[in-house]
């Protein structure tokens, strides 16, 4: 029924006792604990003051009646509908309530024809009827209370006077209740689907009998072809922005004001800022803002045409939609709303706080919630690696593919293979999703690459040899442990495990065949580890060494370590990867002071925990010390000191004792990490003791231990405490330019075109490095007995440098990677090897991919370019401390690494144990 049909009651057709007596129920409220009754009469308590009569002279039936429903519909759902609605008669008919076919349908199903069969039901009763919703039961109880507010005798005389409503109905009056309801349903369902664009769509879906009759066949097809425009035709409605334009006209220039700039503006004005404008308090402004957000929201309901658009809007973001697509499925939301000057989709983003548009998405309630919501979405389809299939994501969404695809990407999410990776927020995560994307494994390089990420290949090997996760299937490539493929550990672990095979022993060809088959390693590379350390090769055939290798250098002979008592010193100086995490070298006398021999791992004891010193490569190392450093809040650039302890105990400690200019003693005696020393004589002794000397050493022996040891820094300072003056020694440099011009060589650093220079260029190449003489290169020297030190190339090679083996190292470590590889001293970086691939013209001209560099002052130097197998050969001289020839990949000689023990006239010349010649 209309509102118009119940206009037409006079005063006397209503009830004159109070609503008390009417509505019982009504009793247990009041303005407080009902407020959504206070607004639809003057009288904010009307149901406890007045009368029906009284009070539908100001309010209006149909509104009165259905705001009684719902409070009792949440309120009184327990309560039997006979006590309820005492006024009405218990024998009149259910058909003459102001009911539609929805409730008509509920009664046949209840099988209830009067109020009286109503009279022990509830509002659950109602609800357990097959196909009844909320809408139904509101329908029903809204007619008792229209009943019960009418007077009984004026229910078959004024309650449904002749009026068009009822002559509309007329054809469906005489249909059965649940006919009559599929029609109304339908029409609603047709209407509906024009909201949403989709009128061409079918309405129902009709499923038959293979073997049903013709007849009923071509009924189901009519069915599934029905259309929303074959049932109501094209919904005409108000044009929205003209609706809500109409409802602009009705404010005043304060409220309307306060819509645009404070509603609607971009950015809002803030309250004060318009409380000042207006010259009212920020309270008064916001009383306004509330009953205008009110009066929006009470007026564009469903059924109207913005009131439709935004149940179209709720239905399409679910919970994700790009601005762009629902515009063009509603064009009307990019039009200009005159008065406030912004499109209608902003007005109905501040208008419904269902969806907020951020960024050209609407999502409900905002992107934060939605992009939740996704992950939680895409973790129930995601594997054990954090791979989820697009096609099945697509499926359970209801965006286009290309929209999801920009959503995901706006997410932070990355595709591979049609795959999506969630989880990439740690670096061994992102590369396990992408392994398990690819389904093969990756050489580093291109994983790295495919990866995208800011990080050194060094730490993304790292990370992945730290994780269970993850196998090396080759010397530099990578897959996932459940893939069960062949493991690559090292080549030392290869030689054992093909050793342990043969039985022990096997001859070096076969070793060589068997590792480069099935890996991409260099033979040259399997011979240098075969004749190192757990291994040696005895008349062509590879086996366990049968004494262990001697350490490298004893602790007393290696530089930066000092002994203080029963605790021993290591001097470094923190670079910002310590300060980063990373892991370091140390020198093998560490390794040897704390029993660590090669390819194991020792553990340490401290007060942050277990402290690693590993030798499982060529060159020993040391874990992680960022938790020391972090707690000594060190910086970079600073002097510290690993300390070692008896019985297996580790500490850190940092020394900024001596300023530079201090005393050369003092300062001597800083680097050293002494403590407590305050004479000259107290200083001698610690130095004496620190290197292994009788505390009554002369200053000549301590000074040439610290020289042998190769700790220039405190010879130099020494040298200045008990030497004569360094300005009165001969400049060592004039006399290579004149052993130069005598000889006839190149410039310092020409080189031929292999960059390979000559014996005597490898003066010049470290040039650098002879100024600091020792005390025995005075000022009475000649030109002649500096030509002493000369080292002779042997009859056939010829010189390519003095490369040190920590740079061979290196550049070992270059070609594994494929990349650029800082030089160690241990202590700071000294250079480079610096990779390069085939396709380099410098390759191809120097046939190496790796070029050794030093740093210096203002810029590097090249010492030269250098192959793998050269780089091996002189790793292993170094560690067998004897001359290697070097094997070239086809077996054959190609040059030779020369060995100088430490300490001799060459190696204290040249600053290196090795030299690298080629035949």
């Amino acid at each position: 029924m209309t509102s118009a049909v119940f206009a037409d009651l006079p005063p006397e057709a209503y009830q004159d006792a109070s609503w008390i007596q009417v509505l019982p129920w009504l009793t247990h409220h009041t303005p407080a604990t009902a407020r959504e009754l206070t607004e639809l009469t003057p009288s904010p308590d009307w149901w406890l003051t007045e009368s029906p009569a009284v009070t539908t002279m100001t309010a209006d039936h149909e509104a009165l009646c259905r705001h009684l429903a719902r409070l009792f519909l949440v309120r009184h759902s327990e309560d039997a509908f006979g006590p309820s609605f005492p006024t009405v008669s218990r024998s009149l008919p259910l058909s003459t309530l102001s009911t539609g076919a929805r409730a008509r349908t509920a009664f046949q199903r209840l099988l209830v024809q009067t109020v009286a069969d109503l009279e022990s039901m509830s509002v659950r009763d109602l609800y357990d009827v097959r196909g009844t919703g909320q809408g139904t039961v509101e329908e029903v109880i809204s007619a008792l209370v229209s009943a019960a507010i009418v007077r009984p005798g004026d229910l078959n005389d004024g309650f449904f006077p002749d009026s068009e409503d009822l002559a509309e109905s007329a054809s469906t009056a005489a249909l059965p209740p649940a006919q009559a309801q599929l029609l109304e349903d339908l029409g609603q369902l047709a209407a509906w689907r024009h909201i949403r664009q989709r009128g061409e769509q079918p309405l129902l879906k009709v499923v038959i009998d293979d073997g049903a009759p013709e007849q009923i066949q071509e009924v189901a097809l009519r069915l599934n072809s029905l259309t929303a425009g074959d049932i109501a035709g094209s919904i005409l409605t108000s044009d929205p922005v003209l609706e809500f334009t109409a409802l602009l006209s009705d404010f005043d220039d304060r409220q309307l004001r306060i819509l645009r700039d404070r509603f609607l503006g971009r950015p809002p004005k803030k309250l004060a800022q318009l409380a000042n404008e207006f010259d009212v308090s920020r309270e008064r402004v916001r009383q306004i803002e509330n009953k205008i957000r009110e009066l929006l929201a009470g007026t564009f309901h469903f059924g109207t045409s913005i009131g439709n658009l935004l149940a179209s809007l709720r239905a399409e973001i679910q919970p994700i939609a790009a601005l762009n697509r629902l515009i063009t499925l509603h064009p009307d939301l990019a039009r200009d709303v005159p008065g406030v000057d912004v499109p209608l989709w902003l007005v109905l983003d501040r208008l419904d706080d269902y969806f907020e548009v951020t960024d050209g998405w609407a999502a409900a309630p905002d992107v934060n919630a939605a992009r939740e919501q996704t992950r939680t979405l895409l973790e129930d389809f995601a594997t054990e690696h954090g791979l989820v299939d697009l096609a099945a994501v697509t499926a359970a969404t209801a965006m286009p593919r290309t929209e999801l695809l920009e959503w995901l990407t706006w997410c932070g999410y990355t595709l591979h293979n049609n795959q999506v990776l969630t989880r990439i927020r740690s670096l061994s995560d992102h590369a396990a999703g992408l392994l398990a994307a690819t389904g093969e494994p990756l050489h580093i390089d291109e994983l790295q690459l495919q990866m995208g990420r800011d990080n050194s290949i060094r730490s993304l090997a790292n990370q992945l040899g730290e994780d269970e996760r993850f196998v090396r299937t080759d010397r530099a490539t990578w897959g996932l442990a459940s893939w069960k493929m062949e493991e690559y550990t090292s080549i030392r672990q290869q030689i054992g495990l093909e050793l342990a095979a043969a039985g022990g022993q096997i001859e070096i060809a076969r070793l060589i065949d068997s590792i480069t088959s099935r890996f991409d390693v260099s033979s040259s590379s399997v011979q240098a580890y075969a004749g190192n350390g757990d291994y040696e090769i005895a008349q062509g055939v590879v086996r366990r060494r049968e004494s262990p290798v001697a350490p490298r250098k004893a602790p007393t002979a290696t530089r930066r370590l000092f002994r203080h008592g029963d605790w021993w010193k290591f001097r470094i100086t923190i670079t910002r990867d310590h300060l980063r995490g990373s892991g370091f070298p140390v020198p093998s006398g560490v390794a040897n002071l704390v029993g660590c021999s090669q390819g194991e791992v020792v553990e340490l004891e401290s007060d942050l925990g277990t402290q690693s010193i590993r030798w499982t490569g060529l060159q020993p190392a040391s874990g992680t010390i960022k938790r020391f450093l972090d707690r000594l809040e060190a910086r970079e650039g600073q002097t510290a000191f690993l300390e070692f302890g008896p019985y297996g105990r580790f500490n850190l400690s940092i020394d900024d004792r001596v300023a530079l200019e201090a005393d050369q003693l003092d300062q001597a005696v800083s680097l050293i990490g002494a403590e407590g020393v305050g004479t000259p004589e107290e200083a001698t002794m610690a130095l004496a003791y620190s290197v292994g000397l009788p505390l009554d050493a002369k200053p000549r022996q301590i000074l040439a231990a610290y020289r042998q040891r190769g700790d220039d820094d405190i010879a130099g300072l020494l040298e200045q405490v008990w030497t004569r003056p360094r300005h009165q020694w001969v400049n060592q440099a004039e006399v290579v330019d004149h052993i130069a011009a005598e000889t006839g060589q190149n410039e310092p650093g020409e080189a031929d075109s292999e960059n390979e220079t000559t014996a005597h260029n490898d003066l010049d190449n470290n040039s650098t490095d002879t100024d600091e003489l020792t005390e025995s290169e005075s000022a009475d020297q000649d030109d002649d007995q500096l030509l002493v030190g000369w080292v002779p190339v042997p009859t056939g090679y010829r010189s390519v440098g003095w490369v040190r083996p920590h740079e061979a190292e290196a550049a070992v470590l270059a070609y594994q990677l494929h990349a650029d590889v800082p030089v160690h001293d241990g202590e700071k970086i000294t250079g480079w090897a610096r990779y390069v691939d085939d396709s380099s013209i410098d390759a191809s001209k120097f046939r190496a991919n790796v070029t050794v560099v030093r740093s210096r002052t203002h810029g590097e130097r090249i010492v030269c370019w250098i192959r793998e197998h050269e780089a091996f050969s002189i790793t292993q001289a170094a560690v067998e401390e004897r001359s290697v020839p070097i094997l070239g990949p086809d077996e054959t000689i190609t040059g030779l690494v020369e060995y100088f023990r430490p300490g001799s006239a060459a190696a204290e010349r040249y600053r290196s144990t090795t030299r690298l010649l080629r035949a």
